[in-house]
Formats: structure tokens, sequence, C-alpha cells
């Protein structure tokens, strides 16, 4: 009989991937990790921050991370790049909560896509959560105390199978070779606090120009990071984003009739670093 239960749950286990897995966020319809760019688009929504209206919204200065020591006394010879960052910064070092379900690929510092166990195939929906414009939520089984600041790592860019143009020329490419292309991205990180017996949602915004965008080049990754201490946020219980997005590869594809391509943010992790959870 106990066999026959640990059976039951190992499907489950492997459905969320990276970390085991949460009732609440069991993977439904498939394991988002196609190779079919439609079918790997997470749009989980906790119900009690669905249709939620904002207690606040602010627009707020974001800090590349060659300047995230404005905001964090961190040193560049400890951190030279996000991936060092993030091995130190990783939520899933704070709280062992962080280590389950689909979004605890935020929260483990995989920060760029690399392979799974010597399965290249596997190494970008492991390493990342992919979402459409309505974007997602994730609720946090405890409230943190008061937030310092905000950072993530994320990639914006189209479906790689949408055909692309040469930079400055009207000719089709049939190949991602040169699929160099600008984009600009509005993100809103909505953090989600306790209120007594009510929850205000609390909207950050910011704008993110991407120059020479390309799906499959390490340059295309982008790290942001926004103040919080000002705000005195605390009981934090959840976290959601949504965003808009530009891109001049769409763009050009609509004057040629083609206007179905498919986008995406693509995030590799989330940081609320130097915040303790109760």
């Amino acid at each position: 009989m106990h066999k026959k239960r640990l059976l039951l749950l190992l499907p489950a286990f492997f459905l969320t991937s990276c970390g085991g897995y949460s009732l609440s966020y069991l993977v439904k319809g498939n394991t988002y990790n196609s190779s079919v760019f439609q079918e790997n688009y997470y749009t989980h929504w906790d119900d009690e921050f669905k249709n939620l209206e904002t207690s606040s919204s602010r627009d707020v200065e974001t800090f590349a991370f060659a300047d995230l020591f404005k905001i964090d006394p961190i040193t560049l010879d400890k951190y030279p790049t996000p991936s060092d960052y993030a091995a130190d910064y990783k939520m899933n070092n704070v709280d062992d909560m962080f280590n389950y379900g689909v979004q605890s690929k935020l929260f483990d510092g995989q920060m760029v896509c690399g392979a799974q166990n010597g399965r290249p195939e596997l190494a970008y929906q492991l390493a990342r959560v992919q979402t459409e414009k309505d974007g997602f939520s994730v609720r946090f089984a405890k409230e943190s105390d008061e937030l310092s600041y905000f950072a993530m790592q994320f990639k914006a860019s189209t479906d790689n199978t949408a055909e692309v143009y040469k930079v400055n020329s009207d000719e089709l490419a049939k190949s991602d070779t040169d699929m160099y292309h600008n984009s600009s991205v509005d993100i809103t990180i909505s953090l989600y606090t306790k209120a007594d017996d009510s929850i205000n949602k609390n909207d950050f915004n910011f704008h993110v120009d991407i120059d020479n965008n390309r799906t499959n080049n390490g340059s295309a990754y982008t790290f942001v990071a926004f103040d919080l201490k000002e705000y005195h946020l605390s009981r934090l219980i959840g976290l959601s984003i949504t965003y808009t997005f530009e891109d001049e590869l769409i763009n050009w594809n609509k004057t040629k009739g083609i206007d179905n391509i498919d986008y995406a943010l693509f995030l590799y992790e989330m940081f609320l670093p130097h915040t303790n959870w109760h």
C-alpha cells in the first residue's frame, strides 16, 4: 500500500521540476517543457490576488547589476557576475518554502539557460518561467519582515520560429542568426501585503529598453533592481508580474501582414534580499 502511494506522488514531483511540488501548484495540462513555444506559458493566479484593486502605484528607478551597490553594499569584486550574486542571494537559501512548485525556478539561483543532467533540450524551460502579458502570481507560505529591495533577471523576446529580418534591410531571413532587434518592456511588479483582514496590492512600474535583442544570445539577459526601503513594506504574502512588450521585429512583421507572432517574458530569478520570513 505504501509503495502504491509513493508511485502516485512521483509524477507530481517530476512535473513541477526544480525542487519538489506543493498541492496548490501541481502542473495542469503540460510540464512547461515543450519544444512548442505556446505550450510553455505559466499563467497561475491565486484567487485572493485576482481582480484585487491597486492600493498604491509607483513608477520606480531601476538599477542594473553594475549599479546594485547603490542600494545594497555589495562589492563587484565579490560578485563579478549576476550568477555569483545569485549563489548567495537566491531565496531558497533563506527559507525552504521557496523550494516547492513550478515557481521555485524563480528562487533557485539559476540565472541563465544551461543543460540539465546532460540534456540540453531541457535547458530552457527548467531554468525559467515563461509568461504572457497577463502574467502570474506567487503566494508565499509565510509573511516577511520589512522589505529592502527587489531584483530579478529576465529576457523578453519573440518566438524563435517567427520569420525574422536583417537589421537595416527589408530582406527576410529564415535563420535566427540575424535575429537582432530592439525591444522595450513595461513591467509591473505587484507586492501583496497583509493589513489586518485585508490585502494591499502595491504596484511598482518600470520601463526597460533592450537594444539589439536576440533570444539566443547571452547579452539578452537583463538584470534590474529597485529600492523598497523608503516604502516600509512588510507582511509580504505574495507577488505578481504583468507587462506590455514592444518589439521592432513584431512591428516589422505586422507591416507584412504577419500579426500572430508570440512573445514572452522569460523570468530566470527573483530576489528579495535581506528579508526575513516568519
